[in-house]
């Protein structure tokens, strides 16, 4: 039997419950709808006469974010709340399943939200004058319903009774108010060393305040939690529970002005927030006119016509014909997800071979002679319109199971996986499995390698030797699993699981050298990346032991010991090695980390330092590299100076170097950076990467939970070039002018000049740049001109030859209101292309108003151009970034092209961050076709 509350709503299911009370899913009998009932434990001590006339307040409220309120009354000993039902999610539990939302999602549901929350905050019928306070605005709250938008649910009543002791503390989201504190300019001078904040663990009430004057929530704790709910939203992290701790959001990552508003927003001082939703929610409105990145706005253009043919075919066999394409073209679709679905796993070949088969059975009547996206795929397998220096996505090597172990050679030719109880050797040209070699029946076993054809590893029954050219197998030791290689290569050590000492051998003849006798310390060899190393010439051995000690042997003189650490100490985890006549480590422990350098000769400290984030410390002939968090620098040993190699914001998972380059590995993708630091490319990656190779031509990379190896080549464009400059000129624009001989890169508030060879013409600061509303580059015969419009109607020409002001008017007319405008419309045609400031581009039928296309999703359309048949739109990202989408005569997209900055006759030009304008045709898809074919056949030859 169906349970009833009230005689009235019948229980359909229970969606949740928390400290609070349960929340129910329940059917009102009479309305026959379907409502939402919570039921509240905590007790509400007002006068019942007070609770229905709030009641009736409460049901007088109507928002499209906020959901009605039918009824409210008390049963035995709860408070029962009737509220209608939104159908949807809550925004957690995407979270949770790693969702990520888009910036002009987030800044969508952000004004809906606050405009919920000025409703709820303001006087309604004579209630105090600060309305209804929510008090626990966080994702799990807000209901993503079947329509897109959000909607605000649980919001407090019992706040709107006046029960200041029932408040929600949401950890992350709950304001200092929420725990009694008091950062307000009052008590600014305070000693605030003396609070003491007991944040609750999943908590849902105030805490501690030690004394501090307590501060209960108003409506701008209810921005602090909206600020802090966006963060989240943002980020896919919550923010730290203490508001003085929380970490301020990228400005690289968002755009500044998203984040100075979310920053305001969470100021721990109440006064120094926004005071009202609606305050904040007119910073979010203003966006346009306050981002400096957006200071422009692109009016409306009318360009060349564009001839449309379309034929349509009547009669009884036309209508069959037509049925059998529209099932092979389902076919040809799903083929090309797959292809799509290879190329993002890293397998450019097979992408290419996949869509040639595709592309190669579009003909005939019965098949369709176009299939939508396989261009796209073809084109960025190929590569052709990615004119950057860089790694490229080549091949993938199927494994039998994940690697355990990853290495590659120093010339990069082949590579060496450790697969479950086997070492494979694998050639990088043609991605073939050359050899397989039975390994120690441990998942730790290495591979070294000793030059571009030998590798050592840890075999059955033994170290051994192996000649990767010859295929032959060249001596065998001792049992071992770990093994360390003398930056000369001569000599290598190895110790087994259980030994007290380590073997060290000629790697030229297997012949033993002699041993490292530990003292009867052991190797902690659970553990991947334990310190174990042989400095260049092999005089030395540096170890770390499961006492906690790490210790450093002379080879030659074995009285002649250094000990780093002694037994007992405080840190589990080291790792490290030699670089001239400095051993450099790392000492762990889940607390904290310390990295030092000493100086073998002299046997002293030469210093170091110490952090909370673990430390990774790698050694080579080149240098001393130590990583920490999404940093990597190399450290000087004699002045302890540290250059940056990797800057991230993700946090490095690996990393690997080789002469003048670096790979380094995030969650979310893979990085690769040149001897200054400079990210050369990079590109998103479906799956994490645990191990990382690299050389001056190729790089690999693996994960434990794939069995896959991804294979990625270095490339160069340089034939491409048409101009170099100083990749410190920052700017949100390149263009060429009309005669080719100059380029001028533009912002908001400056523009310079440049010739072929980067050499500057002309810099310009633009007066007045706060007031700039527009700037068009325009060619016109054989001259070509930047025009500056400023809000008020002025406007201003600048040669883009030498820089000079051609000419400087004013219409007297103001601008009106010209930020109204920012969400641009395009007229092409038959075409009319709506382009949000914030949102997706929408591509209609302009007689028609239906839809067509959507464009590039998260990027702010600045211009279409025509090219022969073609179109190539322009957008600039969120953060700052050009690119573009080569579009046909539907509007589907052909081609994208990150780094597009202009678009000059038939061709396209690509503005990169290493500073080079670069430039490429418009391959038609015969020509990709050919150029795949090709591809193909070279890449035949090579795996023969």
């Amino acid at each position: 039997m169906q349970q009833m509350i009230a005689s009235t709503y019948e229980i359909i299911e229970k969606l949740g419950s928390g400290g609070g009370g349960t929340v129910y899913l329940a059917r009102h009998l009479r309305l026959k709808k379907k409502v939402v009932l919570k039921a509240d434990k905590r007790k509400l001590s007002v006068d019942q006469e007070l609770l229905r006339r709030e009641v009736d307040i409460l049901k007088d409220l109507s928002h499209p974010h906020i959901p009605k309120v039918y009824d409210f009354f008390v049963e035995g000993e709860e408070v029962y709340t009737v509220m209608d039902y939104i159908e949807g999610e809550s925004l957690d539990k995407a979270l949770k399943r790693g969702e990520i939302f888009s910036q002009p999602q987030v800044i969508r549901w952000a004004n809906q939200l606050l405009d919920a929350l000025n409703y709820l905050h303001s006087p309604i019928h004579g209630n105090p004058p600060r309305g209804f306070v929510h008090s626990d605005i966080k994702p799990a709250n807000l209901m993503r319903t079947i329509q897109g938008g959000i909607c605000l649910i649980d919001f407090n009543i019992a706040l709107a009774l006046g029960e200041e002791n029932v408040i929600g503390c949401s950890a992350g989201y709950a304001s200092p108010e929420h725990y009694g504190l008091d950062f307000s300019i009052e008590d600014e001078e305070e000693d605030e060393t003396d609070i003491t904040v007991t944040l609750p663990i999943g908590g849902r009430y105030c805490s501690d305040t030690s004394g501090k004057r307590i501060k209960t929530p108003d409506v701008r704790s209810d921005i602090y939690s909206t600020g802090a709910t966006l963060y989240h939203l943002l980020n896919g992290s919550r923010p730290s529970r203490n508001a003085k701790e929380v970490v301020r959001l990228s400005n690289k990552k968002f755009s500044p002005q998203v984040v100075r508003i979310i920053s305001k927003a969470m100021n721990p001082n109440p006064d120094r927030r926004y005071q009202t939703a609606e305050e904040m929610r007119k910073d979010f409105l203003d966006l346009r006119k306050n981002d400096s990145r957006m200071r422009r706005w692109k009016r409306q253009r009318l360009f060349a016509s564009i001839l449309f043919s379309f034929f349509f075919v009547t009669g009884g066999a036309a209508a069959f014909i037509g049925l059998k394409r529209m099932q092979r073209m389902e076919i040809w679709l799903n083929h090309t997800e797959a292809s799509q679905k290879v190329l993002d796993q890293g397998d450019a070949e097979s992408a290419v071979k996949s869509t040639l088969e595709i592309l190669s059975k579009s003909t005939g009547q019965m098949i369709p002679e176009h299939v939508p996206g396989v261009q796209n795929v073809l084109t960025e397998a190929l590569g052709v319109y990615d004119l950057s220096d860089g790694y490229k996505r080549y091949k993938t090597v199927d494994l039998p199971s994940p690697p355990l172990y990853l290495s590659i050679a120093p010339d990069g030719r082949n590579g060496s996986a450790l697969c479950g109880q086997s070492v494979l050797i694998f050639d990088t040209a043609s991605g073939e499995i050359t050899a397989e070699l039975p390994a120690e029946a441990t998942a730790l076993s290495e591979i070294k390698y000793l030059d571009n054809k030998v590798i050592l590893y840890a075999g059955k029954g033994g170290i051994k030797a192996y000649d990767t050219d010859a295929g032959r197998e060249l001596w065998t030791g001792a049992p071992a699993v770990s093994i360390c290689v003398s930056g000369d290569g001569r000599y290598a050590a190895g110790i087994y699981d259980g030994d007290s000492f380590a073997t060290i051998y000629d790697t030229g003849t297997g012949e033993v050298k002699g041993k490292a006798d530990f003292g009867g310390r052991q190797q902690d060899i659970a553990i991947r990346n334990n310190l174990f190393a042989l400095n260049h010439d092999g005089s030395w051995l540096g170890a770390s032991f499961d006492d906690g000690s790490v210790h450093m042997y002379d080879l030659e003189n074995p009285d002649n010991e250094i000990i780093v650490f002694d037994k007992g100490s405080e840190y589990t985890h080291f790792e490290g090695g030699f670089y001239k006549k400095y051993f450099a480590f790392s000492a762990s422990n889940e607390e904290k980390s310390t990295f030092a350098v000493i100086d073998l000769e002299n046997k002293e400290e030469k210093g170091g330092f110490q952090s909370e984030s673990a430390f990774r410390v790698q050694t080579d002939e080149s240098g001393i590299y130590v990583q920490s968090d999404h940093i990597l620098v190399r450290i000087d040993p004699n002045t302890g100076e540290q250059t940056p190699l990797v800057t991230m914001t993700e946090k490095i998972l690996c990393f690997a170097r080789c002469k003048n380059r670096t790979v380094a590995a995030s969650e979310n993708g893979i990085y690769f950076f040149d001897e200054t630091g400079q990210m050369i490319s990079s590109w998103g990656e479906e799956y994490r990467s645990d191990f990382a190779g690299i050389t001056d031509g190729t790089a690999v990379t693996g994960c434990m939970d794939k069995p896959v190896i991804r294979i990625m080549q270095y490339e160069e464009n340089q034939d491409t070039e048409m101009f170099v400059y100083n990749p410190d000129y920052e700017h949100d624009e390149a263009r060429i002018s009309a005669d080719e001989k100059t380029l001028m890169l533009f912002s908001y508030d400056r523009f310079r000049i440049c010739g072929r060879d980067g050499t500057l013409i002309r810099d310009v600061d633009l007066p007045d740049s706060a007031h700039v509303s527009d700037q068009q580059f325009i060619r016109d015969g054989e001259d070509s001109f930047l025009e500056v419009i400023y809000d008020n109607g002025k406007k201003s020409v600048y040669s883009a030859r030498d820089g000079e002001l051609i000419s400087g008017e004013s219409d007297g007319k103001s601008a009106g209101n010209f930020w109204e405008k920012l969400d641009e419309e395009f007229l092409i045609n038959d075409f009319r292309i709506e382009s949000p400031l914030h949102g997706t581009p929408i591509v209609y039928d302009a007689e028609t108003g239906e839809e067509i296309a959507r464009l590039k999703e998260d990027a702010y359309l600045t211009y279409v151009t025509k090219s022969g048949d073609y179109l190539a739109a322009q957008f600039i990202t969120a953060d700052g970034k050009c690119s573009g989408q080569l579009l046909d005569e539907t509007c589907e997209v052909l081609a994208e092209l990150p780094y597009l900055c202009d678009v000059i006759g038939d061709y396209l030009v690509f503005d990169y961050p290493s500073g080079t304008i670069r430039k490429s045709k418009i391959y038609s898809l015969d020509e990709l076709m050919e150029m795949a074919a090709m591809t193909r056949t070279n890449a035949s030859w090579q795996a023969e």
